[in-house]
């Protein structure tokens, strides 16, 4: 006979009809199996007070070998003291039988863990809290709300162990839902409430184990450790999971313990050759449908309790070792729909776990003032100039002239542009460009280093995404010229300083103020002729777009290619503006980026233009020469709990809500490290060709 079948055995002929008369019997011969420890436990059933002696008979009565053999007089009489103290002074005793007494408020220990004397502690700390409430609902809700703030304890995976005692726990200051369990289990005994550790080895959808609590008032009724929801019991981020559990499956099935033998076992997961924790089978009163709770309005599919559990699950990953994580995007939790409330929530904890790894990985290539893309090294200058805003400081970065030119040159330019301009306030960045050819500011690699250098300086420096400028001179004015358009949803404004634009276009420039500073003579290149081009070509996207395309182009009369520092006063007339990461008209003429402020492609078509639109709840699309469209949303823009509209043509593309989720969220935050363009939803459309 294996040790569990005998121990079921055992329990069921010790409970068969064990009545009062049958106590002693239990008591004798649990003390004939004390050992040397009888003596502890016969000197605590003595000198108990009479009304408590039933008590403690109860404890040695039903009480496991490893108690048995080791618990003194002083524990037990402890432990009943102050369980009948708090049973007398609760103002539900008389709602509570004595049976329920003895077995769900008196117990010392709930499954394994380490037998503390925590009974007088936690009733100092946690009566006080429950003095004004009436029923046992009432006060253990009121302890959920308040007992990690209490006992200083939190959720992680980095606990030490899963079966943790309460001071155990507390020591850590992090423990498992099984620890939770246990000193929420303990907190409420401790004041009187009837309650009992409760949880299943194995969700039917294979995704671990769960412990949570029981409390009893007129019934059973279940709620998380710590876990509070609204100020209700019955409510849990598992509720949903609970009603798919199988009663007939051992590991599928709900269980909560008894201290009293029942028979049945808990299946332990942490230790499976536990056989002395008691348990009753209550799958039966999870496994129905759910029953139905009002949704947020316009959301009738969203699971308020699975969302605020998402982002719980996503804390917990995120609080594990970073190289043994999972992939994120590929966790049951990133695709669960969120309340605005939790995505606010979990847009926080991914931007301080990201700001958290740029720290770590990247302060040793910011102290060498070097960043790499593949073979490419961009070294840069920086300085720090102001008080920083209340929003962030700004950040400038300037490019150097010189181009297709010996090393020695673009050396000395690049050491010339660390000192052209003056900043009153912010970063001021000089790059120094990363080859010596001549469109050494417009090759792929620099969208990729200068992508890279303001996601740390937002880290590293504070930097505000939304005034982030670029400027240059000469070859690096040829770069304000292609960059500006290029990276236009990265700009608060851009400055052109005696380049040229090659064949750039001006399109993506509505929402990026843009000015150009040329000589009146430099007729290099034809840098003067083209400037007024680029000014006319501005001048008639605006007049078509009047709230677009804003820009000033000064041609300074007598100059030539070198302006004299004149053109210093882009820096002034840059500051004047702030990027809108969310605006409300955006024209994409494509490159190669599959991104642009809230529009994203799969595959960049270069030369394809997708103009879209904004206006309350409809997105309309009156241009876009693509296949699909993906559009990135957020609560920012328009309300996420209703009905999202897209057209295009007049035809109706999208009439549902938009889903946010941790994927998403993550998602957008690592494309761009920009904490201010991070969406929580998306929805991709196919416009009619």
């Amino acid at each position: 006979m294996t040790r569990f079948v005998f121990s079921v055995f055992l329990t069921t002929l010790l409970t068969a009809g064990a009545g009062a008369d049958d106590l002693s019997k239990l008591v004798e011969s649990a003390l004939g199996r004390a050992g040397k420890n009888a003596s502890e436990l016969r000197k605590a059933i003595d000198k108990a007070p009479d009304e408590q002696k039933e008590g403690v008979r109860f404890l040695v009565a039903y009480m496991p070998k490893r108690d048995l053999t080791s618990l003194s007089a002083d524990f037990l009489l402890n432990n009943v003291r102050g369980a009948y103290k708090a049973w007398n002074k609760a103002p539900w005793k008389e709602r509570i039988s004595k049976e329920m007494f003895l077995n769900d408020v008196l117990p010392y220990a709930n499954i394994n863990e380490r037998r503390d004397d925590w009974r007088e502690d936690f009733y100092k700390r946690f009566s006080p809290l429950i003095a004004k409430a009436k029923t046992p609902s009432e006060a253990a809700i009121i302890i959920n709300e308040k007992i990690s703030a209490t006992l200083k304890v939190r959720f992680s995976r980095k606990r030490p162990k899963a079966d943790q005692s309460p001071y155990e726990s507390m020591k850590a200051g992090l423990a498992s839902c099984t620890g939770l369990s246990v000193l929420m289990v303990d907190a409420c005994r401790s004041v009187g409430i009837p309650t009992r550790f409760a949880g299943t080895p194995l969700w039917t959808n294979k995704s671990g184990n769960h412990s949570w609590v029981e409390i009893w008032d007129g019934d059973w009724h279940y709620t998380g450790a710590a876990e509070p929801v609204g100020g209700r019991l019955d409510r849990a981020w598992f509720t949903q999971r609970a009603t798919t559990a199988q009663k007939d499956h051992r590991l599928h099935a709900i269980y909560a313990v008894s201290f009293k033998p029942t028979g049945l076992m808990f299946p332990l997961v942490w230790d499976r050759t536990i056989d002395y924790v008691h348990a009753v089978n209550v799958t039966e009163r999870y496994a129905k449908p759910a029953e139905s709770k009002p949704a947020p309005k316009g959301s009738p599919e969203m699971d308020v309790e699975a969302s605020m559990h998402a982002v719980d699950q996503l804390e917990k990953h995120l609080q594990s070792e970073r190289s043994k994580r999972p992939e994120l995007g590929k966790q049951e939790f990133a695709s669960v729909s969120l309340t605005r409330k939790d995505s606010d929530r979990a847009a926080s904890l991914l931007w301080s776990d990201h700001a958290a790894r740029i720290r770590k990985t990247r302060a040793a290539e910011m102290k060498a003032r070097v960043l790499t893309d593949g073979e490419v090294k961009m070294p840069f200058f920086y300085s720090v100039t102001g008080k920083p805003p209340k929003g962030g400081r700004s950040l400038y970065i300037s490019l150097h002239g010189g181009g297709g030119a010996p090393k020695r040159v673009n050396d000395s330019q690049w050491n010339n542009q660390k000192r052209l301009y003056g900043v009153p306030e912010g970063v001021y960045v000089a790059p120094r460009a990363p080859t010596d050819a001549w469109n050494m500011w417009h090759k792929p690699h620099i969208d990729v280093l200068f992508d890279r250098l303001i996601e740390n300086l937002i880290v590293f420096e504070g930097v505000d995404p939304n005034r982030v400028y670029v400027l240059g001179y000469s070859a690096g004015g040829d770069g304000v010229y292609r960059l500006a358009p290029r990276m236009a949803d990265r700009w608060a404004a851009a400055s052109m300083m005696a380049g040229h634009p090659g064949n750039a276009s001006a399109l993506n420039l509505r929402n990026t103020p843009f000015s150009i500073h040329v000589g009146a003579r430099d007729g290099a290149y034809k840098r003067n002729k083209v400037a007024r081009e680029w000014a006319d070509k501005l001048a008639a996207l605006q007049k078509a777009d009047p709230k677009g395309y804003i820009h000033w182009a000064p041609l300074y009369k007598g100059f030539g290619h070198w302006l004299n520092r004149k053109d210093g006063a882009a820096i002034p007339w840059m500051a004047k503006y702030s990027r809108d990461p969310l605006p409300k008209r955006i024209v994409w003429r494509q490159d190669k980026h599959v991104r642009f402020y809230w529009l994203a492609v799969k595959e960049a078509k270069p030369g394809a233009v997708v103009r879209a639109v904004l206006k309350e709840q409809t997105i309309n699309l009156p241009q876009c020469e693509t296949k699909q469209l993906t559009i990135r949303l957020s609560d920012k823009m328009l309300d996420l709990d209703k009905p999202v509209v897209v057209t295009s043509k007049g035809k109706k593309l999208h009439n549902a809500r938009a889903v946010r989720t941790i994927g998403t969220l993550s998602k957008t935050l690592i494309e761009r490290g920009d904490p201010k363009s991070v969406f929580s939803a998306e929805i991709t459309v196919t416009p009619p060709e």
